[in-house]
Formats: C-alpha cells, structure tokens, sequence
C-alpha cells in the first residue's frame, strides 16, 4: 500500500470517529502538512539568487519589462491587523503555532522549487494551491504559503488569483477593482507589469483574478496561459510562484491548469471532504509531480506529523 493510499485509509478512519472537528482556532485552521520530502528536505539550505528581471507576457511580443522599470508597480497595502484575527500569518502575529506549522509545510515546497529536493522537478518553482471542491481552506492556505515564504531571507514570492470565478483571493486584499490575470490573457496590450501589485513587504507581490469575463475558465486552460506560466518559471527562477487555483472537480480547466505546475499542493478539510473526493482529484494529477498534502481546520495539531506524500 502507498503512502498516499496510507494517508487516504487513516483519514477515513479519522472523518468516521470524528465527523467534525470539535475546535476550529480560526475560519481555516492548519492541522497537517504533506508536501513532498518533508523528512528529507526539511534541513536543506535554500538557495539564493540575485533578482531576475520581470517578463511581460510572451504572447504579446513586445519584449521583455525590465523589473526596475520608470513606471513603478501599483502598490496595496495588506490589513495586517483583519488578517491577523483571521488566523494569517502577518508579522509579528502572536500565534506562534499556525507559524510554526506553516514552516514545516513550505520549507519542501521552497527545496523543490530551487532544486534541492529529493529530485529535480521541471518548473518546480510554479506551485498550485487546488483542492477537491469549494471552502476547503486553499485560499487561506495560499496567502499564508506567500506571507511565509516571503519570511525567507532569499525568497520571494508571487502570489496569483487563479481561481478567477470565485476570486476569493483578490476580495481578501481589496482588489476587486484591480485588473489581473483575466486582463493578462486576454488583451493583447496588457503586459505583466501592468497587473502585478506591490505590497509593504517587498518579497511578496499579487496579481489578482482580473476582469470578469465570459471565457475566464477556458483562458486557464489556453495556450496563452501555457505561455504564460512557462515564461515566469523561466524569468523568476528566483521566485516562487504560488497559484491560489479553482476547485479539482469543479471544472476541467483546473485539471489542465494544474498539468502545467511544477507542484500541487492538495488542501483537504478535516472531517467534511469526502474521501472518494480526494481520490478523484488526485487520479487526475500526473503522477510525476511534486504532490503534497495539507489538512486543514484539523483539531490537533502535531507541528512536524503529516498524513502522506507521493511522487
């Protein structure tokens, strides 16, 4: 029996003796953590790298925006203080437990992105947040994946709204106005700079979902996007590019979406997702990538235990 077949069968057990959690700390509260390697990379040093300059779109075909362009990025400042309350892990946030968690689950998803992980993964600095259905906690588990790894001395991070329908991210930072990565694929004088935001923390940037439009889940799933995704893993090599991403089994552009990503991580909430769910969505993930686990609104947390890994 597999790891994650391992991990499956105690969950059930674990969703059968507990149906709900009894204690939810926060809206969406970390319990566990499975990235790929945990054990193995935990200790790894992270590399650093000197900044690479930033890529406008390749589809566009006017060359590549220098990072330090005259035009200054648009700037939001994140609400430390409401994320805070919310269970995120901002600066100087008493709750040392959710830190400490959130540490254990990025330090192999930041070894794979930079190569030094138990095997070298293509792309491993584009990251997917997905899980199997809607409310699962990805969104919360995205935004504190960026916020912590924009903690690492040599990190930097991207996060991206590509849940464009929901677009839970973007109403979470006030962005709802902003264009993002809707306007990015789908108008041809949109160029990266033009959609990227700054934030008060220099190391962690947002592009938010976008405009709405009638063809948003298809354009996740076109070659613009494929374009797209391959341009930033190959100009930011020293970043890593988290996508908060739609539900597994929601629509199919999410299982396209997640073909192109280095690694998947898979959010699954305790007590409510059903098993045969987290099946589903994981037979439709290439075998060969980078796939981790995160339980989250679990009842107890063991900084360090996680219930399964695979490759």
């Amino acid at each position: 029996m597999s790891s994650i077949e391992k991990a499956i069968e105690r969950l059930a057990k674990s969703k059968a003796a507990n149906p709900k959690p009894a204690v939810d700390r926060s809206k969406n509260d970390i319990g566990a953590s499975a990235p790929v390697g945990a054990e193995a990379s935990a200790t790894g040093q992270v590399v650093s790298a000197k900044p690479a300059p930033r890529a406008e779109s390749p589809e566009r075909g006017s060359g590549v925006a220098a990072e330090s362009a005259k035009i200054p990025n648009a700037r939001i400042t994140l609400d430390y203080q409401a994320l805070a309350k919310m269970g995120y892990v901002v600066p100087d946030n008493d709750n040392k437990q959710i830190a400490e968690e959130y540490r254990v689950i990025k330090r192999p998803i930041v070894m794979n992105a930079f190569g030094k992980g138990a095997a070298p993964i293509p792309h491993g600095n584009l990251v997917s947040i997905a899980s199997s259905l809607p409310s699962e906690g990805k969104t919360f588990t995205a935004l504190n994946l960026g916020l912590s790894i924009a903690s690492e001395m040599d990190s930097t991070v991207l996060l991206i709204d590509g849940d464009v329908i929901k677009s839970s991210l973007t109403k979470l930072i006030g962005a709802e106005s902003r264009r993002g990565l809707i306007d990015l694929l789908e108008d041809p004088n949109c160029k990266v700079s033009d959609v990227i935001l700054d934030t008060q923390n220099p190391k962690l940037k947002i592009i938010p979902a976008g405009t709405n439009s009638a063809h948003s889940t298809e354009l996740l799933a076109s070659k613009a996007m494929e374009r797209l995704l391959t341009e930033f893993a190959d100009r930011y090599k020293d970043r890593i590019i988290l996508f908060d991403s739609p539900p597994m089994l929601a629509t199919s552009e999410a299982t396209v979406l997640n073909h192109l990503m280095g690694q998947v991580i898979m959010v699954v909430e305790a007590g409510n997702t059903p098993v045969d769910a987290i099946k589903d969505s994981l037979a439709k993930l290439d075998a060969d990538k980078a796939i981790g686990l995160v339980l989250n609104k679990s009842r107890t947390s063991k900084v360090g235990n996680y219930f399964g890994t695979y490759y």
